[in-house]
């Protein structure tokens, strides 16, 4: 998934991701992911130092929500893990609240 600049650095990201997880695992063994950049329109990280900042908050950000490294920037997230679960009622009100401050601004 790809977010407009616009909407990047309020934690959408994770919020959609876990949903997206939750539907779609049902009788999964594993979800993998390679955390990292994917809009390389924009030419703001050129110095590798900063790249890679974005590239570990990204990572952190899907360890955040039960993924762990496997090997060579993979992620692996077992099902039966309750992380995912446990951090989808607080993405559900981080979102809420996002919402809810995105109506009190266009009021």
């Amino acid at each position: 998934m790809t977010l407009d600049p616009p909407w990047r650095g309020h934690g959408l990201a994770a919020v959609l991701a876990c949903e997206v997880i939750t539907r779609l695992m049902a009788g999964c063994r594993a979800v993998a992911c390679s955390p990292g950049i994917t809009d390389l329109s924009s030419h703001r990280l050129t110095a590798r130092a900063e790249w890679d900042r974005v590239n570990a908050k990204i990572a952190q950000g899907w360890e955040s929500l039960g993924f762990r490294p496997y090997r060579d920037n993979v992620y692996l997230l077992s099902p039966a893990s309750q992380d995912l679960e446990e951090q989808r009622g607080a993405l559900r009100r981080h979102l809420a609240e996002l919402g809810g401050s995105w109506r009190a601004g266009a009021s």
